[in-house]
């Protein structure tokens, strides 16, 4: 989250959890990475092995060169981060306006694989603005799918976002939750590991969401209330899976 999971809040997060959990960055244009790469533990976080640095960006060229900058300097995974429907990241063309057209995503993570051996993956919508059939989410997915390598993990915000109309605020919370649909995505796609993001607050609706996907993605709660990571360890409800936040 931008000017939430910073390097001081990631190190927060760490001191109360250690490495029991993911952890993932602000999105960082794959520009600031090369702006920035003499001292990207300082701009992005410490490397860590349950670190993921989310990028953004529409030059395949840019984000293949910024993703090898990042594991030179350590970093274990990438994400491609095509769900944020900011005002300011639509008029950069990236973010979840590039849901729109698949075709351009898989030649960004083609071209990323092509130049790194850590994982890179995807974290995007259920559809956007009127792209929000389950036969748009399943191309979509298919598309990164045909790739040569293609993303070895897919996290899914399971709403949809509106690009025009709506804040990034709310966005959060106006189109409504559609958990059926990823997990309906995740019978398809039983060697994709699947985690489903958009709503989690409490223990008990983390684990039942773990009966049917492979992570749960928790943000606000944690914003609000990083203590909540200790109501998971406690809980024990990751089942040897790891929560991602």
């Amino acid at each position: 989250m931008v000017d939430i999971t910073t390097p001081n809040f990631l190190e927060l997060l760490h001191i109360i959890s250690g490495e029991r959990h993911v952890y993932y960055t602000e999105m960082h244009h794959a520009q600031a990475i090369h702006q920035h790469q003499s001292h990207l533990d300082r701009f992005v976080g410490t490397p860590r092995p349950n670190v993921v640095v989310q990028l953004g960006g529409s030059d395949p060229k840019i984000m293949a060169t910024a993703t090898r900058l990042l594991e030179d300097y350590g970093y274990s995974e990438v994400n491609i981060n095509v769900g944020c429907p900011s005002a300011n990241v639509q008029h950069g063309n990236f973010g979840a306006v590039l849901m729109k057209t698949p075709d351009i995503i898989a030649d960004i993570l083609e071209e990323m694989n092509k130049m790194v051996s850590i994982p890179v993956t995807v974290k995007c919508r259920i559809g956007v603005d009127d792209l929000d059939s389950f036969d748009f989410f399943h191309g979509f997915v298919e598309t990164l799918m045909q790739c040569d390598r293609p993303p070895p993990h897919l996290i899914v915000h399971a709403r949809k976002c509106i690009l025009k109309g709506l804040s990034p605020k709310q966005n959060r919370s106006i189109p409504p939750l559609n958990y059926q649909r990823v997990y309906e995505l995740a019978k398809l796609y039983p060697n994709l590991p699947i985690t489903i993001n958009g709503g989690f607050t409490t223990t008990e609706d983390i684990r039942s969401a773990l009966d049917q996907v492979d992570g749960c993605m928790i943000g606000r709660i944690v914003m609000d209330s990083p203590l909540f990571l200790q109501h998971i360890d406690h809980g024990k409800v990751y089942n040897n899976r790891k929560d991602d936040h």
